[in-house]
């Protein structure tokens, strides 16, 4: 159990990190690079054995935020999804499109950050 609670929480470190990395070419790179280096600290401190509550909650909190900003355009894209793929270029005309993309980053961040707060509690006890 150890060795897949340890490689999970490196998968979703990998994960997190990953996203940061492709963010280098998003038109606002610092804030999402930012995010997911936040994001990313939750699961590299339980890899480590070290999770921190503090850090679990800013990512949270965090996460939250960006969830909240980007909430409209999800839905927007939502009521238009049968017209409108999710994987276009940007459209200044369609900024739901992109919204609804960052809102889907925010959401698996998340969860990410949640998986990997609940192993290292289990992993407490």
């Amino acid at each position: 159990m150890k060795y897949i609670e340890k490689t999970t929480h490196l998968l979703l470190t990998l994960c997190l990190l990953a996203f940061a990395t492709l963010q280098f070419n998003d038109p606002d790179p610092i804030t999402w690079i930012l995010f997911y280096i936040i994001c990313a600290a939750v699961p590299a401190l339980a890899l480590v054995n070290r999770p921190m509550d503090s850090v679990f909650w800013i990512a949270l909190i965090v996460c939250g935020i960006a969830l909240a900003i980007y909430a409209s355009g999800a839905y927007n894209y939502y009521l238009h999804r049968n017209e409108e793929p999710l994987m276009q270029s940007m459209n200044p005309e369609k900024p739901y499109i992109e919204e609804a993309r960052e809102f889907l980053g925010a959401l698996i961040a998340t969860v990410f950050v949640v998986i990997s707060h609940v192993l290292a509690r289990y992993r407490k006890k």
